[in-house]
């Protein structure tokens, strides 16, 4: 009964988006990495180095998923839907605002 199937069709249909999200989850978790090597660093080391790699860590930590918003409320406003592009422009503006006033 095997050998009747083509061995493309025992591994299922092909997802035409299967590895669209591969390069963000790679930048996800070289920040991570990043994150954890400084925070390594700041423990470790200590001083005015130990402090710098603290906040260095802190930025990322920070702003990488504000990244992540802004990278898909451009993909959101490129696929033609204005209503989460928006949402997303509003997450941004939520932070700047409270940026701002901190």
């Amino acid at each position: 009964m095997n050998g009747d199937v083509a061995p493309d069709a025992e591994r299922g249909p092909v997802d035409p988006k299967a590895g669209r999200f591969d390069r963000v989850v790679t930048v996800l978790r070289v920040a991570t990495l990043l994150v954890l090597v400084l925070a390594a660093v700041a423990l470790v080391v200590g001083g005015e180095v130990g402090r710098s790699a603290a906040w260095v860590a802190l930025a990322v930590l920070c702003a990488v998923p504000l990244l992540r918003v802004a990278w898909l409320a451009v993909r959101w406003f490129r696929r033609g839907d204005p209503r989460y592009g928006l949402v997303a422009c509003g997450v941004l503006a939520v932070v700047a605002v409270g940026l701002t006033l901190a």
